[in-house]
């Protein structure tokens, strides 16, 4: 009789009940010591650094939506990027208390990778804590100004992000998404808890994403930042 080798969770392993659900994305069974697990914090409902935050009711049907999708690294949509996958999610409480003097809440994800020689380095790196920062890809139904509630897909209320009114700084609220895309290993976050950083709607415009960014994607938000770099694109087009 063969004995099956488990590993501790700090090592990547994972329990029978993690192995269950890994179950549901893979075509065979998966001894313990053939995957490597690990948490992750995809997104918060923290103001982050472009001005921008989840709320409450988005956490939670973001939950939802990743369960199941991939991790990429850069937000590159190639089949060769693809380096991991989520296979359980919860919104849990951060028991702190977020700028907005909300309760902190965030989105935590466990993710799976096959232990392979190809995948070593990468689990390497996780483990000494070099690939840490994440980025999610997701679309979201409105973006509502915290300071009149106006949806700014919809048209700009004149409220300036990052400006104070009546004593708080206007920020805008991501509000009912309605998919997720991906989760991607970055370098640099955008969110100001460590470790964690956000992305919404479409990639950042880059040498051959000028046609993603707003072809046949309907209706689309950007921060002004990458408004910016996507006007410099076309000009330079």
């Amino acid at each position: 009789m063969t004995k099956v080798k488990e590993l501790p969770p700090e090592r990547g392993g994972v329990s029978p009940e993690q192995l269950e659900k890994i179950g549901r994305y893979t075509r065979r069974d998966f001894a313990p010591d053939e995957v490597y697990a690990f948490s992750l914090i995809l997104c918060d409902n923290e103001v982050d650094r472009d001005g921008e935050r989840f709320d409450d009711e988005a956490l939670e049907a973001l939950a939802e939506l990743f369960k199941g999708k991939t991790g990429v690294f850069d937000h590159a949509a190639n089949a060769k990027n693809q380096s991991a996958r989520i296979f359980d999610t919860t919104v849990e409480d951060a028991g702190q208390t977020a700028s907005t003097g909300e309760p902190l809440r965030r989105l935590r994800a466990w993710a799976y990778m096959v232990r392979c020689d190809k995948n070593a380095d990468l689990i390497l790196e996780i483990d000494a804590g070099i690939k840490k920062e994440v980025s999610v890809g997701c679309a979201v139904e409105q973006v509502l100004c915290s300071v009149c509630g106006e949806d700014q897909k919809r048209a700009a209320c004149g409220h300036e992000k990052g400006k104070v009114y009546g004593g708080a700084a206007c920020h805008h609220i991501l509000h009912g998404p309605s998919d997720a895309y991906e989760w991607s290993f970055v370098a640099v976050p955008s969110q100001k808890n460590a470790g964690v950083t956000k992305r919404c709607g479409a990639a950042a415009a880059g040498p051959d994403s000028l046609q993603k960014l707003f072809g046949g994607q309907g209706e689309i938000t950007l921060s002004a930042r990458r408004r910016v770099a996507a006007c410099r694109r076309i000009r330079a087009g």
